[in-house]
């Protein structure tokens, strides 16, 4: 068509994790013209050699935290962890599939009015398709491979009357448990990467990694506001402009607020309801690890990924518990555990439990957390990030931990520990819905100020998921690119 002249792509999509891999995929073999801009480095399978220092420098974000008590005095703050490379944070993810509780999107409906293609609220039902479809492509399986620790702590919760549940994961009969947390070697584990993005690049796509991201390109058109592109710095640090007929941002819900607010959207939609919703209502399905030291050594050193759950108060009371027995690398725990009382181990204390790593087994404790949160910009232009620790989080943080170091005394720990507060799931700072006074995007995720920008990753998700949203992000990047095929790219 004449029109493709004037673009370099019918599509450009900034990420590479979940939600990038995933549409990057759909339109590649529909035969589109595809980029995927990455900040992170591109790294195969050959260099997933299970050094931990090595995988925290090349994959993960450097460390990064709330600002709570310099903002408003708050004092428990959250470590922020997520991926940065291509296969974003499925490629150190520990590889839970679950799909979204339906109570989850009933709540999703009366926060933001989330409906279906018919105009109805979105159900289980609407969104169960693509979680098949994407299960057969994952390779989903219930993973059965429970370790030493993993059966212990099951014992341990039985002993409570509580029955252990083996996982869904992204992991298919090959895992030698040779580390999910610092990249697979055997392609065992199918996130992102395996899944997608190396499928879409046989396609034809390409991938622009080490490359950084500074605005969307909009132009005002008699239709309204239109995406048009992208600038970036590429990976030599050239500014680099491309235009494409689409623009995906789906950098993750800490990354996709800072484009859209260095990008001016609210200043150009003339600061709409929708527009000032961007960066707002932070959810981190706030997490902590209680660990357990038993008499006798486990082999944690080799690495499952989160092998078993139990899933019975994540309705009732707010939160879920999931075990392994390597719930962190050694330096990754070393930093990380306190003592019970929230104290971080030091000196002689820290060094004699390492002394013990390998007969520390641990329990991940998530909770639902309130869309209370942000992501800001401050005068400078750098990324501040806000989520209160509200007293009715710390409640059932306080609940969570009791039941988890009954269930590990009960397994025959012989010294429990706790850690940190974290963070692997942050959501929500770029709804979607159709209350534009609640959200950024629509229900088939296009921005409701700007047409042909999509936001289909975490960021979309209007309150946070009681399980691993993985699989959800996969199902709504699922929604947009059909829709995309359907309308915005349609020949």
């Amino acid at each position: 068509m004449e029109e493709d002249k004037v673009y370099d792509y019918h599509a450009i999509i900034v990420g590479s994790g979940a939600a990038g891999g995933l549409v990057a995929y759909r339109l590649s073999m529909a035969g589109k013209k595809v980029a995927i801009i990455e900040r992170g480095g591109y790294y195969g399978t050959n260099d997933f050699t299970r050094f931990e220092l090595d995988a925290y420098r090349k994959l993960w974000w450097e460390p990064r935290w709330t600002s709570n008590s310099e903002l408003f005095g708050d004092m428990d703050e959250i470590s922020l962890g997520m991926g940065r490379c291509v296969g974003g944070s499925t490629t150190i993810f520990t590889a839970v599939a679950h799909r979204a509780p339906a109570w989850n999107l009933k709540e999703w409906y009366r926060e933001t009015k989330v409906t279906n293609e018919r105009g109805e609220p979105l159900t289980l039902e609407d969104l169960e398709p693509r979680y098949e479809r994407i299960e057969r492509e994952t390779r989903v399986r219930r993973y059965t491979e429970w370790d030493a620790g993993t059966r212990l702590i099951a014992k341990g919760f039985e002993k409570m009357g509580l029955k252990a549940e083996a996982v869904n994961a992204y992991v298919d009969v090959n895992c030698d448990q040779s580390g999910c947390l610092f990249g697979c070697p055997t392609e065992a584990k199918r996130g992102s990467l395996v899944s997608y993005i190396v499928p879409s690049l046989y396609a034809g796509a390409d991938l622009f990694p080490n490359s950084t991201v500074r605005e969307v390109l909009v132009e005002r058109t008699q239709e309204g506001l239109v995406a048009k592109g992208i600038k970036f710095l590429d990976s030599e640090g050239r500014a680099v402009e491309l235009k494409s007929k689409v623009v995906v941002v789906a950098a993750g819900a800490l990354e996709t607020p800072q484009i859209l607010l260095r990008s001016k959207l609210r200043e150009l939609s003339e600061y709409s309801d929708s527009s000032l919703q961007i960066g707002k209502n932070l959810a981190a399905n706030t997490g902590t690890i209680v660990f357990g030291r038993f008499r006798d050594t486990l082999r944690n050193w080799l690495i499952h990924p989160i092998s078993a759950e139990v899933p019975d108060f994540a309705e009732r009371e707010g939160f879920l518990l999931q075990f392994s027995e390597s719930m962190e690398g050694p330096l990754g725990f070393a930093e990380v555990v306190t003592d019970p009382e929230g104290r971080p181990l030091v000196g002689g204390k820290l060094k004699s439990l390492l002394m013990n790593y390998g007969k520390v087994a641990g329990i991940f404790v998530t909770i639902h957390d309130s869309n209370n949160g942000e992501v800001r910009l401050d005068s400078n232009g750098n990324p501040v990030f806000y989520k209160p620790v509200t007293r009715g989080d710390r409640r059932i943080i306080r609940r969570a931990r009791e039941v988890a170091e009954e269930a590990l005394r009960l397994a025959g720990a012989e010294e429990v520990f706790h850690s940190i507060l974290l963070s692997h799931h942050v959501q929500g700072t770029c709804r979607m819905g159709e209350d534009t006074s609640k959200s950024v995007v629509n229900s088939h995720l296009e921005s409701h100020d700007v047409k042909n920008l999509f936001v289909p990753d975490g960021s979309a998700i209007p309150s946070v998921l009681d399980v691993n949203p993985s699989l959800t992000i996969y199902a709504l990047a699922d929604i947009a690119a059909e829709y995309m095929l359907r309308n915005n790219l349609k020949e």
